[in-house]
């Protein structure tokens, strides 16, 4: 929860430049009868100040208190009900998944959430570690008869495939040289509205494999007039929403929680709300809200 604490810094300080100038007045007393009476009032008055700056500083720690008891209650509820609030929103939407780490592959998780509000699933595919290596991309290269030089070429060619009529059989055929799986793919996988990018990394994040991967996915399937949800647990190890947001890819951080799963199916019915929603500091807010 994002708690503007410019009423701490504000209080905190005034009470050390109370005390600064009360040790100031102290360390220069001296025998003047009438500087003794002034120096005596200015202490008073620090005095006062202070009592009222640490009464105003004690209401604002027992709103904050009552604040984020309200935001977990509000929170604990959200996540009790997810299942109930996201029934049916997402009827008639037709909806890709694209995991892009073998190592942290959750793509049927959020199959599931597109599954209890009603949505359909376009495509859902991971890309398996393969694809960065050489020796492999000269392999399907030569099998599939297709110029392939680099990772990027070949994440680009897997992201046309969903775009091709014959996309379900090239697939298939990646599937069989090892560098995707296909957990499931429809017969309307070409009417694909929106796809969700699941991200986030147990690993250190690799800018040169974020370049070659996820940022040719973003920029191959917004040519496609596609909108793109970057999705991370809360979990990660290292985050992918900075990643995200500077590729101007709407995120959410918080996709293993109710708020987060809510926060999907809001930006999947409402291709027009962006921005960076859940908990983390890179976060906008909790999650969105239409305009």
């Amino acid at each position: 929860m994002h708690i503007n604490m410019k009423y701490y810094i504000v209080s905190i300080g005034a009470i050390f430049i109370a005390l600064g100038i009360g040790m100031l007045v102290g360390f220069n007393l001296n025998y003047d009868q009438e500087l003794s009476k002034q120096q005596a009032n200015i202490i008073s008055d620090l005095d006062n100040k202070f009592e009222d700056l640490k009464t105003t500083n004690d209401n604002l720690e027992k709103s904050l208190s009552t604040l984020t008891s309200n935001y977990d209650q509000a929170i604990e509820l959200i996540n009790k009900n997810t299942d109930k609030i996201i029934a049916g929103t997402l009827s008639e939407k037709n909806i890709g998944i694209i995991s892009t780490n073998e190592n942290n592959d959750y793509s049927t998780e959020i199959s599931d959430i597109i599954t209890k509000a009603n949505g359909s699933i376009a495509f859902n595919i991971m890309l398996k570690n393969n694809v960065e290596n050489k020796d492999k991309l000269q392999e399907v290269s030569t099998k599939l008869n297709v110029e392939l030089k680099s990772t990027k070429d070949l994440v680009k060619y897997i992201s046309e495939c969903l775009a091709s009529q014959e996309g379900s059989s090239k697939l298939q055929e990646l599937q069989n040289l090892d560098v995707i799986k296909v957990n499931s793919i429809s017969d309307e996988f070409l009417n694909c509205e929106s796809v969700i990018l699941a991200g986030g990394n147990e690993s250190k994040v690799d800018d040169k494999k974020f370049k070659e991967i996820d940022e040719m996915l973003i920029s191959t399937l917004k040519g496609q007039d596609k909108a793109v949800v970057g999705v991370q647990k809360t979990g990660s190890k290292f985050s992918y929403v900075d990643m995200y947001s500077k590729n101007k890819v709407t995120n959410i951080d918080n996709i293993d929680e109710g708020i987060g799963q809510v926060s999907l199916v809001i930006l999947l019915n409402d291709k027009g709300i962006t921005g960076n929603f859940g908990r983390l500091e890179t976060a906008d807010v909790l999650f969105p809200q239409k305009k």
